[in-house]
C-alpha cells in the first residue's frame, strides 16, 4: 500500500553554517515519502547554493528563492506550495534524528482525522551541536485549547507533524507583517489554532535537535514579547468563553521565561523589567524560588556593574566573606525545597489538572 507523503518545509535566511546538516537528517529519515521545499528568504550567502547541491542528487527537493519577509512568510510560501497529506517544519539550524517522521506519521494515522498535530520531544544543542540540555517532556494529548493557552507544550518549529487539510482550516503562520516587524510566537499561534478545531497527539519520545545560539530568534527577547502579545490577543479575541486568569498566568509564565533568557545574556536590566511584568501578571510567581533567585541575583550584577562604572579603569574589591556567603546562599540549589516554593508547585498543580479538564 502507498504511504502518504509529507512536505518537509525548510525556511532559511542565511544559514549556510547549518542547513546542510539539517538536511542531511532529512535525508537520513526512516520513512522516504517526503518532498522537501526549502524557502531561501532573501539570504546574502551560500545558502541556495548548498540546496543546488541536495538538487543535483534529489530530486524531492526544491528550492524557492523570494525577497526576505521572514520566517512567517517563508513557511508560508512553502505551506501553499506543499503536496503532502502531511506538513512537516524544520528550521534550518535545528534537525531531527532518523524515526522522527516515521513515528509521527504511525501516530497521527493511528488516531483518524480528528488530530490536526501531532508533537514530540526536543533535545537542546549548542552552537557546535554538543548536547545543552532538554525541554520538559509533556504527554498531555486531547483536548488541549486550555493548555495551549497556559503554555507552548508543543515546543519548538522543528517539532510537529501536520495534518494538512487541518492546516488549511487553521490557517498559515502570522508574517513579520502582519506583526509589525516582531517574530517569535508564530509557531505557537498555529498549535493554539489548531488546538480550537482538532486535537493534539504525542510521540513521547526525543526526536528533535533545537539548536540553541546567540543569533537564533528565541534569545530577542523583546521582539518574542512584542510577538507574544499579539498571539495572546487574538487568542483571547477568538476564546471569549476562557477566563482572564488564563491568559494573565500564561503571560507571567511566558514573561518569566525572557527574564531568565536576559539573564543568561547577561541583559540585567531587561531580565528585570521583565521579572515585573511576570510578578505584575501572576503574583503566584513571588512564591516561586527560580523567580525569587533570578531577582536576587539580577540585583547583584546590576550593583556590581554599577560599582565598576564608579571605580572606571580600576579593579573593585572582592567581596566580603559574608557577601560571598550570601551568593552561595542564592548559586547554590537546597536540598529540601523552598516553603513558599512548594505552595506555588500546589498552585501550579491545581491550574494545569483544571487546564486539562477543557471539555471543549
Amino acid at each position: 500500500m502507498d504511504r502518504a507523503l509529507v512536505s518537509v518545509i525548510i525556511p532559511a535566511f542565511n544559514a549556510s553554517a547549518k542547513i546542510r546538516d539539517s538536511m542531511k537528517s532529512v535525508l537520513a529519515q526512516t520513512y522516504q515519502e517526503i518532498e522537501v521545499i526549502i524557502v531561501d528568504d532573501g539570504s546574502s550567502d551560500a545558502t541556495s547554493a548548498i540546496v543546488e547541491e541536495f538538487i543535483e542528487t534529489d530530486a524531492r527537493f526544491r528550492l524557492i528563492l523570494q525577497r526576505n519577509a521572514g520566517v512567517g512568510a517563508a513557511r508560508n510560501t512553502a505551506v501553499l506550495k506543499a503536496r503532502g497529506r502531511y506538513i512537516a517544519p524544520l528550521d534550518a539550524d535545528d534537525f531531527w534524528f532518523p524515526d522522527k517522521l516515521e513515528k509521527q506519521v504511525a501516530r497521527i494515522e493511528q488516531c483518524g482525522e480528528e488530530t490536526g498535530l501531532v508533537y514530540c520531544w526536543s533535545i537542546l544543542i549548542d552552537e557546535h551541536g554538543d548536547f545543552a540540555g532538554q525541554q520538559y517532556p509533556h504527554t498531555v494529548e486531547g483536548c488541549l485549547r486550555r493548555v495551549l493557552v497556559m503554555r507552548n507544550i508543543v515546543g519548538n518549529g522543528s517539532v510537529p507533524l501536520f495534518r494538512t487539510t487541518a492546516f488549511r482550516r487553521v490557517g498559515l503562520y502570522p508574517t513579520r507583517a502582519e506583526q509589525r516587524g516582531a517574530q517569535g510566537c508564530e509557531d505557537w499561534d498555529v498549535y493554539l489554532r489548531m488546538a480550537e478545531h482538532f486535537a493534539i497527539r504525542v510521540v513521547p519520545e526525543y526526536l528533535v535537535a533545537y539548536r540553541q545560539s546567540d543569533d537564533s530568534m528565541s534569545v530577542n527577547a523583546e521582539n518574542m514579547a512584542a510577538s507574544f502579545a499579539i498571539l495572546m490577543r487574538r487568542a483571547r479575541e477568538r476564546n471569549v468563553d476562557l477566563p482572564p486568569s488564563i491568559f494573565r498566568w500564561s503571560a507571567g509564565f511566558f514573561y518569566a521565561y525572557l527574564a531568565r533568557n536576559s539573564f543568561d545574556r547577561c541583559c540585567y536590566r531587561s531580565c528585570l523589567r521583565f521579572l515585573t511584568e511576570a510578578v505584575c501578571a501572576d503574583p503566584a510567581l513571588l512564591l516561586s524560588s527560580g523567580v525569587s533567585k533570578t531577582f536576587i541575583r539580577t540585583l547583584l550584577r546590576l550593583i556590581t556593574d554599577s560599582r565598576r562604572e564608579h571605580f572606571a579603569g580600576e579593579i573593585p574589591p572582592l567581596p566580603s566573606e559574608k557577601g560571598r556567603k550570601q551568593t552561595d546562599l542564592v548559586s547554590n540549589k537546597k536540598k529540601e525545597p523552598f516553603i513558599f516554593n512548594r505552595i506555588f508547585e500546589k498552585i501550579e498543580r491545581r491550574r494545569w489538572s483544571a487546564a486539562l479538564d477543557d471539555g471543549a
